[in-house]
């Protein structure tokens, strides 16, 4: 599951043309650090009934095995009730996350792993944050093979 919150329903996923504007956004300000670390950022996003998710993944470009950097960011629905909020919420994001990886980025020792949900106040706002090594692609894949085998990924039963 990679909602903060538990929900009966599934996620709609966020326009892929935003989603890929946001990867290359990141890819472009952080050239250096994806050429010299042969890795590329991808971003995955849903929206919830009662929660935003927008998940920032700096993924290896030559070994799979490697594990990324990721990085989740919530927001609950609740504070999203105009599309004015949503694109706030969703730019806001975007500079949460280049937060982490600016502090990331600019220590060498950096091993500040956060893999709980934690809360985070920025800019007057509640938010919701994660950091972890997990390979969204990989789990977005499992949770769709589960789903055709006749398992639900989201029953802990």
């Amino acid at each position: 599951m990679l909602a903060r919150k538990s929900s009966s329903l599934e996620g709609k996923l966020l326009p892929h043309e935003w989603t890929t504007k946001v990867a290359d956004l990141m890819n472009g300000t952080y050239a250096i650090e994806c050429q010299s670390r042969h890795r590329v950022f991808d971003v995955y996003g849903q929206a919830f009934p009662d929660e935003l998710l927008v998940i920032v993944s700096f993924i290896s470009t030559e070994n799979r095995g490697e594990a990324p950097i990721t990085c989740f960011l919530s927001s609950d629905a609740l504070s999203l009730s105009t599309a004015q909020e949503l694109k706030k919420t969703q730019e806001l994001f975007i500079e949460i996350a280049g937060q982490f990886y600016d502090e990331i980025f600019s220590n060498s020792n950096w091993d500040d792993w956060e893999p709980n949900w934690q809360e985070v106040e920025y800019e007057k706002k509640k938010y919701f944050y994660k950091l972890s090594r997990e390979n969204i692609a990989l789990t977005v894949e499992a949770d769709r093979i589960l789903k055709e085998a006749g398992f639900d990924p989201e029953d802990t039963e």
